[in-house]
């Protein structure tokens, strides 16, 4: 089948969150977003749809260098006008298109290959984890707990998180702000409920000494402790430690995954499609690192129900070794774009079975939350 783009709509957007969300690297009151809307038509049935995606990337260069200003700059000025009429036949060759126009970029491609994908799926009346190969009806999921300076509001979210039945725990820490004393009693405490930290590479390899006594059966892993690209620091310290590291941070392309497999720098891997490139590299990263004996799992982005969604097809996917950061769809925001409500249930989630990506946007509020006019293109 062939398929043609007839007009491409990005929605600039900010989400406000229920409290702010602290990491080693700034603090997040507002979710700016870009929201891209496609329609694609089917150049044999004539039939028309629009399929949704999201761009990830956040307001400032703290966690990467693309921020939204950029992605929206790629879009409207690169992405948008080599996609005039532009006619294919699969996901992969739009992929590989798009990366010949710039190998930059790779948060504004996923949006796009997110609501490419998303059209596919509608037209194919197929699911997105159909489509991928999922396997999982149900998957288990894991929540972020933010970076917090009284050590009593840690216990409460832990406690909350663990009744309510999430796999795994995620707390964010910062080598200069946490008590790791305090990290090793909660992790002896908690003795059932599986962690794991996130240092947003706040760590040197002197510092990282205080990372070893928390070496414990329930502690998963610790994602990014070092610097962005410092792939020698991480194998030195996963050579030397029995705490597996997951990269984040340093994963930005499926090279930087050969790089960290050559290295041995990694026996972890944090997959978020939204920031590698898009869902049809994701699926390659994991494929990648299963190949190589690295244990991929689906990492978060403060994504709105719509990228949630998608997490959880790739969670559905054979090999996925840990609970994804996919939490309930209410769990950040005062309100979300989507009609539906992705509800977590015994510690799972379950995979949306609708066609394309599974959700239903709500343009009324996506409107309610725009923060300038919407850039319509057509061919």
């Amino acid at each position: 089948m062939t398929y043609k783009i007839s007009k491409i709509t990005l929605w600039p957007i900010a989400l406000m969150l229920k409290a702010p969300f602290r990491t080693a690297h700034n603090t997040t009151q507002e979710r700016p977003l870009t929201i891209i809307a496609i329609d694609v038509q089917d150049m044999s049935s004539r039939i028309t749809v629009t399929g949704y995606g999201e761009v990830q990337s956040f307001a400032d260069c703290a966690y990467a260098p693309e921020n939204q200003q950029l992605s929206r700059h790629l879009l409207a000025h690169h992405f948008i006008p080599a996609l005039k009429a532009y006619q294919f036949s699969d996901i992969k060759a739009v992929t590989s298109y798009l990366q010949q126009i710039t190998p930059f970029g790779s948060f504004a491609r996923a949006g796009i290959e997110m609501a490419l994908w998303d059209a596919l799926g509608k037209l194919q009346h197929k699911s997105l984890a159909q489509m991928i190969g999922g396997i999982h009806q149900r998957v288990p999921v894991g929540i972020a707990i933010s970076l917090l300076s009284e050590p009593s509001q840690l216990l409460t979210q832990i406690k909350q998180a663990h009744a309510m039945g999430y796999e795994r725990i995620k707390l964010k820490v910062d080598a200069k702000a946490t008590d790791f004393d305090q990290i090793k009693w909660l992790l002896a405490r908690f003795k059932t409920q599986h962690f794991s930290l996130d240092a947003n590479s706040s760590f040197t390899l002197t510092s990282a000494q205080s990372l070893s006594p928390l070496d414990a059966p329930n502690l998963d892993f610790i994602e990014q402790p070092f610097g962005v690209h410092d792939f020698v620091q991480h194998a030195t310290f996963q050579r030397m430690s029995n705490i597996k590291l997951s990269l984040d941070e340093s994963i930005n392309a499926l090279d930087d995954i050969h790089t960290s497999i050559a290295l041995s720098a990694n026996h972890v891997l944090t997959i978020k499609q939204g920031k590698i490139g898009g869902i049809q590299t994701a699926i390659e990263a994991i494929r990648l690192a299963q190949q190589h004996h690295v244990l991929p799992w689906i990492g978060g982005m403060l994504s709105s129900g719509l990228g949630r969604a998608v997490d959880l097809a790739l969670a559905s996917l054979p090999g996925i070794a840990f609970p994804g950061d996919i939490s309930d769809s209410q769990r950040y925001f005062e309100q979300d774009i989507i009609h539906q409500r992705l509800t977590i249930h015994h510690g799972h989630i379950k995979v949306p079975t609708e066609y394309g990506i599974g959700v239903t946007i709500d343009e009324a509020i996506i409107k309610q939350h725009l923060t300038a006019t919407p850039q319509v293109f057509t061919s």
